[in-house]
């Protein structure tokens, strides 16, 4: 899931590259300068004391709890991101409030909390319906579910076990190309790969798990 994120730029004032969103003149700028400088190389320790920093010049400024939310999400501590997230909801300005929304439902998804992350993509798209990135990641998180219903009746009975099939050389080649075909956006191309291949080879069937997750993607491409 891609995160949206705020990086705070310093001007003649304090501006966020996803719009406008001034921060309050008692926060110290060469904080910000140092949070900043420390998120764009990854260091996400020393950003994430940064931004903590700065938050003691203003303890309920929205865009420092979001953008330390941000951080925390990088260092996948997501319990502690929520939190940071959800402090930024506060925020009067509705174009921030709308990407707060957004990355709750990111980060609700790492937590496995999917019916909280389609709650919170509902709410980022009641306040931005143009959102495409909510839309793809709501449609996303509703194929999961479903595709978890159709699963949990076989998973209540006991199944037979089957003999597990090995894939071929060939098999793995192909796995390998689909791989580099979704790496750069080819989801149609990378699963017709693969059906295809199936018909040549049935041992591709030691994929399947792979192709149907493929699947679920190119029927929400196609039908967004």
């Amino acid at each position: 899931m891609q995160l949206k994120m705020i990086k705070l730029l310093l001007w003649l004032m304090l501006v966020c590259v996803f719009g406008a969103f001034p921060l309050r003149a008692g926060v110290s700028q060469s904080k910000l300068k140092k949070a900043l400088k420390a998120y764009q190389q990854e260091q996400w320790d020393e950003a994430l004391n940064a931004y903590q920093d700065a938050l003691l010049d203003d303890p309920e400024n929205p865009v420092l709890h979001f953008n330390i939310g941000d951080v925390f999400y990088k260092k996948e501590k997501y319990q502690e991101a929520l939190q940071s997230f959800q402090k930024a909801i506060a925020t009067k300005d509705v174009a921030l409030q709308e990407k707060v929304y957004y990355n709750i439902g990111n980060t609700y998804y790492q937590l496995k909390k999917y019916k909280e992350a389609i709650d919170s993509y509902k709410k980022a798209l009641d306040l931005m319906p143009e959102d495409e990135q909510a839309k793809y990641n709501l449609e996303l998180v509703r194929a999961k579910l479903k595709e978890m219903a159709k699963k949990q009746p076989q998973q209540q009975q006991p199944q037979p076990q089957q003999k597990q099939i090995q894939p071929s050389e060939f098999a793995k080649q192909l796995k390998a190309e689909a791989e580099r075909r979704i790496r750069q956006h080819r989801y149609k191309d990378a699963y017709d790969l693969m059906i295809q291949g199936m018909n040549s080879d049935p041992t591709v069937a030691a994929y399947q798990g792979f192709i149907n997750r493929l699947k679920n993607v190119v029927d929400i491409e196609e039908s967004s």
